[in-house]
């Protein structure tokens, strides 16, 4: 029996379908992807129209197609569709819709629902060479490939609609569907699991105007929830220090300030959770007192100003872990960052650690994109080359994975 029958049956799959030659090719996808028992719904942009008949896509689909922005319900159906579906389809993608895309134009249906998902999105390119080999229309595929939710198959070499032959033949459907099924099976990689993150730099109040922290972002941990909600988990919990950044979507965030703040809620989650990433950067140093008002300089502020070392949420965590639970630290290194990570976990309840090199202003804290070490307590090394936090959040959740399978 082929295997597409499991991986599609009872899935919601949108069909995405744009002005191009290749649009007929989608009435063969909708149809195969309806036999295996997937529930399909197409929309098509205004262009699309006007090769393939959306009368074509209802028969096959045995669904309602959708063409004009606003086919509403009794609801705003570009949204609750958006959200309803396993996995978004655009085949074929034209170099105007790849590029309303990467901008953020959001002009008719197609765009509007593609844009507002938060599952996994295939993109078939069709078009002419010229127009896929463009700088622009390859800077917004990059764009689009970085936000780690797109992923591009094809185009293939062959004879071109205008007569020319070369690259821009929307790939076959046999792989078209195949990679869809990848990125379905890829989506319940987390299922059932329970998972637990970290993010941001403490603040640590001085006086009632100074405090002490670091130059943390929370992109990184933002990037590892976003990605674990991406990956089907069960519940996905972000503490976050930072209440300047998105809130990524289906995500619960406790918003915190001080590392107390930052232990106590994590203690009050973590046995419940079955994956837990302390990605924050918690301050290693706090004032012994905090003042109810600020300090005077005339009263020789700097003879009041006494540190003392902070507890280490990471170690207490390490004593309470369960055996079925999965534990990762962050380290901020700036020299010899895989030795320096494994002195710290070596011998404690930690099953993985993350060094980040913060010795360069291309990675790292306040920048998108990151270069890291992953460490495991076995002493196994694993480096991740310099790309958006995003994608970088996939590569780790990788590793996590394939050690939970062990």
């Amino acid at each position: 029996m082929d295997k597409n029958v499991f991986i599609f049956k009872n899935k919601n799959i949108m069909l995405g379908v744009t002005g191009s030659i290749a649009a007929y090719k989608s009435a063969q996808i909708c149809s195969r992807l309806t036999q295996s028992g997937a529930s399909v719904v197409v929309v098509m942009t205004p262009n699309a129209a006007k090769f393939v008949s959306p009368l074509t896509f209802s028969s096959i689909s045995r669904n309602e197609t959708v063409v004009e922005l606003f086919s509403n319900k009794d609801k705003l159906y570009h949204v609750s569709l958006a959200h309803s579906v396993d996995i978004i389809i655009l085949a074929p993608a034209t170099a105007n819709t790849i590029s309303k895309l990467a901008c953020g134009i959001c002009d008719n249906f197609l765009t509007t629902t593609i844009i507002a998902a938060k599952c996994p999105v295939v993109i078939a390119p069709a078009m002419n060479e010229g127009l896929y080999l463009n700088s622009a229309v390859q800077s917004n595929i990059s764009a689009l490939e970085g936000t780690g939710k797109y992923f591009f198959v094809g185009p293939i070499k062959g004879k071109l609609a205008c007569g020319e032959s070369g690259l821009g033949r929307m790939e076959d459907e046999d792989i078209i569907i195949e990679r869809a099924g990848e990125l379905l099976q890829y989506r319940t990689d987390l299922a059932g699991k329970k998972v637990m993150i970290t993010a941001g730099g403490t603040r640590e109040d001085i006086d009632t105007v100074r405090y002490i922290s670091n130059y943390s972002s929370g992109k990184m941990g933002h990037a590892l929830a976003e990605e674990a909600y991406f990956r089907g988990a069960e519940k996905v919990i972000l503490i976050s220090a930072n209440k300047n950044l998105p809130v990524p979507y289906g995500v619960d965030v406790v918003y915190v300030k001080s590392s107390s703040d930052m232990k106590n809620e994590v203690l009050q989650h973590f046995s419940r959770s079955d994956v837990t990433i302390m990605a924050a950067a918690i301050s290693d140093i706090i004032p012994e007192k905090r003042y109810g008002y600020k300090l005077k300089k005339k009263d020789n502020i700097i003879s009041k100003l006494k540190f003392k070392e902070n507890e280490n949420i990471l170690h207490i965590l390490a004593d309470k872990k369960g055996k079925s639970q999965y534990l990762v630290g962050f380290s901020a290194e700036s020299t010899d960052d895989v030795k320096n990570t494994l002195d710290k976990i070596r011998g404690k309840n930690i099953d993985m650690a993350v060094a980040n090199d913060i010795s360069r202003k291309d990675i790292g804290m306040m920048s998108d994109f990151n270069e890291v070490a992953i460490v495991t307590q076995d002493g196994c090394t694993k480096k991740l080359a310099k790309d958006k936090k995003r994608i970088i959040a996939r590569e780790i959740w990788d590793e996590i994975i394939e050690n939970i399978k062990e």
